[in-house]
């Protein structure tokens, strides 16, 4: 009877301790939404985070008692966390089919346009007009899942969206998947000029989550869902929104990049 004391005791200790452990968050390069200044790319050492997303999620972190710690990591390998956990907690994941069975989507926290993007001279009209020409989307994307699933057969996947922007501006692809926004950061960072990209198909609304593992207690979950909802009902998410969606970008010579854009693929 002591030993099964024992273990029931121990066990209830680390269920206790599970819950005190705080949700850990984590992100990646994906301006406008969550950046750091400097990235990863330009510097050793990558200055703070930025961001609508990071500005939005840090606010709910203060209001339900986190202390907002972001940590920055490449795109896949916070996305594998997140699946994985225990308690990850992933910001601006855009929520999808692929997707869906391996997060908890806790607070949707923006809304952005997913558009097909074209060189001069390339119809975009619609996603099958680019089907056998280069196209540029964010490795581990949404975009990427998309294209590949209706057999895309030029696929250009890079780490960061300013490749893709340098690859648009260089003409090596033709076509970019990606969210509106993050198509106009990434021409400005890399001093690419909008007004000759063309803007054809929205191919759908991506729909910018706070995910979690799925592991997150539902009633964890409940608590930043309240605190999301009375962001709303006062107005600070609007505020940020406003204040952050576009930023000012301070362009980055190619000489500066510690990081390199991929082979084509």
């Amino acid at each position: 009877m002591g030993t099964l004391l024992r273990g029931l005791l121990l066990g209830l200790f680390a269920c206790v301790g599970a819950q005190a452990q705080e949700l850990r968050l984590v992100a990646a390069e994906l301006p406008p939404y969550t950046y750091q200044t400097p990235s990863a790319s330009v510097s050793e050492q990558p200055g703070p985070g930025h961001g609508v997303i990071h500005d939005l999620v840090r606010e709910l972190a203060r209001r339900v008692g986190h202390s907002g710690r972001i940590e920055y990591m490449p795109w896949y390998v916070a996305q594998e966390l997140a699946r994985k956990g225990p308690r990850v907690g992933i910001l601006a994941l855009t929520r999808s089919p692929e997707r869906e069975p391996h997060y908890n989507w806790m607070v949707e926290v923006l809304q952005d346009d997913l558009v097909l993007v074209g060189s001069p001279g390339v119809d975009v009209s619609d996603l099958a007009r680019v089907k056998d020409r280069p196209v540029g989307v964010l490795a581990s994307s949404g975009a990427e899942a998309l294209v590949r699933s209706q057999g895309f057969t030029k696929v250009s996947p890079q780490r960061e969206e300013w490749m893709n922007a340098k690859r648009m501006k260089d003409r090596s692809i033709d076509a970019w998947v990606a969210p509106r926004a993050m198509v106009t950061h990434a021409m400005r960072e890399v001093r690419g000029n909008l007004d000759v990209l063309q803007f054809g198909q929205v191919i759908r609304v991506s729909r910018l989550y706070l995910a979690t593992s799925p592991d997150l207690p539902p009633a964890e979950s409940g608590r930043w869902q309240a605190a999301w909802a009375a962001m709303q009902a006062d107005g600070t998410a609007a505020a940020i929104v406003r204040k952050q969606m576009h930023p000012r970008v301070d362009p980055v010579d190619d000489q500066k990049r510690r990081t390199r854009e991929e082979p084509f693929n």
